[in-house]
């Protein structure tokens, strides 16, 4: 065997590990975004679950936000601003959600739910009021989606919901 055959074989086996190199750096990069996905998902529900905790253990404080919802522009300046940092949180919440989804983080058939829960609130009457206010602090991108895109399908706001008849009655 010369030395070229030897370094034609030395060639052939680094090609080798090259790709196998490639194959696993393929590996990790698929479950390092999948991780992050997952870690996405989590801190979403996480953020939501305090917001839902917390309104419904402060007495008033969920019939404050769907009466702001539908009239913000009624309440005092005590149940304005609550609500104001409310909806401000909500909508910071949904900001992260349209941005982790654009960075391919929230997958599609996840983000599709809070899309359509984001748009239900953005219809309302009351946050209208106060969103022409307040827009001028979220990213003017997700202000542009939040203008132009249309929900799918409606679903019930908080109002909808809370004015429901007792089935049992």
């Amino acid at each position: 065997m010369t030395i070229q055959d030897l370094g034609n074989i030395g060639e052939f086996v680094g090609s080798i590990a090259v790709l196998l190199s490639l194959v696993y750096l393929a590996f990790q990069i698929r479950n390092s975004t999948e991780a992050a996905r997952t870690s996405t998902y989590q801190s979403v529900v996480s953020d939501f679950g305090e917001l839902n905790r917390a309104m419904a253990s402060t007495p008033g404080l969920s019939s404050l936000f769907v009466k702001g919802m539908n009239d913000f522009l009624s309440l005092d300046p005590d149940e304005k601003a609550r609500v104001s940092q409310l909806f401000f949180m909500i909508f910071h919440y949904f900001e992260n959600m349209y941005y982790q989804n654009r960075k391919g983080y929230l997958e599609n058939d996840v983000w599709i739910g809070w899309k359509r829960l984001m748009l239900t609130y953005y219809g309302c009457a009351g946050f209208q009021a106060w969103w022409l206010l307040r827009k001028d602090v979220f990213s003017s991108r997700f202000v542009e989606f939040l203008a132009n895109e249309r929900s799918d399908k409606p679903v019930a706001s908080y109002f909808d919901i809370t004015q429901m008849a007792n089935p049992a009655a």
